[in-house]
Parts: structure tokens; sequence; C-alpha cells
């Protein structure tokens, strides 16, 4: 996902001041990667302050980083990949042609996005946890039921509750062996916020599932994955670029998570025989 497509996904989260810097960042590529905070303060007429708030804010580590990435993609181009809005009237082929595209386009822009320190962090409290406790609504609730498949396969002590009168006792009666794993593409599903800072209060740490970008449930999660902010067809009557990004994180969080401990791709293999097994006596 290119430096001005990653700050346009969340355009309407900046501050005035932010979106001012921005425009100058828009207008003037070449320039940045020259130039300091001071010297971006000066030109924008804001605090050097700001500047870096603003580059940590869209996902880079430090000013130095943001100026690096933005002058490769100055000198090497990324060939331009933008999502294509489908019209009623189409026909299968051009349909096929578009949603492959703009399922393509968002897989590239997840996996660039997808931080490892983030999902390496996330691991680790997957791992030191005996339980894993699950929470999605709507589409958000296929994800989990992703996570649930794919941890369940391996023996892992993993449920989904979306009810709080099924949640909130598992919580606090596991306070000390769990974990909460959220998912809310938005990040502002009010449950699930609710539910994050519940557990907060119980101090069970939070992984969060969200789309890239500022929102209340990353901020109060203790690791928060995000995925890319895909364009959603103006037609659309659910989620679809949106879910796909999510499935995608949770592949590989999960090929992670097994390919650090032998004994976990043991059990997906005796997980795939004892099934096999079943279908050929009695199916």
């Amino acid at each position: 996902m290119s430096v001005i497509a990653r700050i346009e996904s969340i355009q309407n989260e900046l501050s005035a001041s932010e979106k001012k810097l921005f425009r100058y960042i828009k207008k003037y590529p070449e320039k940045v990667p020259s130039m300091t905070a001071e010297q971006l303060a000066v030109a924008t007429k804001i605090s050097a302050p700001t500047v870096v708030r603003f580059v940590k804010k869209v996902g880079y580590q430090s000013l130095t980083d943001f100026k690096i990435q933005l002058s490769t993609e100055i000198h090497q181009p990324a060939p331009a990949a933008g999502y294509s809005d489908v019209d009623p009237s189409e026909s299968v082929e051009i349909l096929k042609t578009k949603l492959s595209h703009n399922a393509q386009v968002t897989i590239q822009e997840t996996a660039d996005i997808l931080n490892e320190e983030v999902l390496l962090s996330a691991i680790s409290l997957l791992e030191e946890k005996e339980k894993i406790f699950l929470a999605g609504i709507g589409a958000s609730k296929l994800v989990a039921e992703d996570i649930l498949q794919k941890w369940g396969r391996i023996g892992k002590t993993i449920r989904i509750e979306n009810d709080y009168n099924q949640l909130l006792p598992h919580l606090i009666n596991n306070q000390d062996s769990s974990v909460l794993w959220l998912v809310s593409n938005s990040g502002q599903t009010p449950e699930i916020v609710r539910y994050a800072e519940h557990a907060k209060k119980l101090k069970i740490p939070v992984i969060s599932l969200t789309r890239f970008g500022g929102n209340p449930l990353a901020k109060i999660a203790d690791v928060a994955i995000q995925v890319s902010r895909p364009k959603e067809s103006s037609q659309r009557s659910a989620a679809t670029n949106s879910i796909i990004a999510h499935f995608l994180a949770v592949d590989i969080l999960f090929y992670l998570f097994i390919s650090r401990n032998k004994e976990n791709a043991d059990k997906i293999s005796r997980s795939r025989e004892v099934i096999q097994e079943f279908r050929d006596k009695y199916l």
C-alpha cells in the first residue's frame, strides 16, 4: 500500500493541521524526503511535534521510516492498482474481473500493512494464555468463526461468545488464564468496544483485529492487529473486500503460530487424519 494511499484511507480521521501536512506531501512528494520535521512544520505552518505524531498515526515508526518509504515510491513507483466500483448493469465477465482485481488489491495492501512486531506480540499472548475468548458481530462473526476453526484444530481451548450474559462470567472466572480476541472492522462496534473496556478492568489482555487507522477498539487493545481499508462497492449489500483482508490476517497469524512449535504442526496432521478416518468409516 503506497504512502499516499495509506494516508488517504484515513483522511477523515486527520486533524486540520494533519490535513495541511498531507496536502503538502501530496503536492511536493519529491521535496519531503530531504526535509526535517522542523522544515515541514515551517512549510505547512504547523508544529514539529504534529509532524512526528502524523507519521506515527499513519503507521510509520519514525519520520525517517516515512521519508525512506516515500522516496522509494518516488523513484520506483508502483503500478496503478486502484479499486473498481461495480455497476449492477455490468456483464458477468466484467463483474468477475473487477471483483477479482479488488480482492488482489486488498490482499496486497493488507500484506503491506500487517506489522511483524504486532503479529509476534499477538502470538506470544495466544501461546501464553490457556483460553481464548472471541467476539465479533455481523460479518466479523465469520472471521471469529474462522479463528475458532483454526485454533480449535490444534486443541486450543477457544470459544465465541457474543452475548454478554455468557462472555462476562467466562472472563471473570478465567482472569489469569484468558485472552480476549475481538473482531470489528470499524473498531467502533459498541458491544465489542465495551467488552474490551471490561476486560481491561479485569486485567485480561485484549487482541483486536480492525481496519487500519485510529479507532476506539485498537486504542484499548494490548495488541492491535490492523488490515487495509479497502474501498467497498457502492452497490454492496455485505462486507466483501474488508472480510478478505481479515481472513488473510488470520491465515498469516495462524501459520506463524503453528510454525513456531512442531507440536502444533503434528496436531494439525492428527486432526486431518482423524477426520479422514471418520469419513472413510461412516460416510
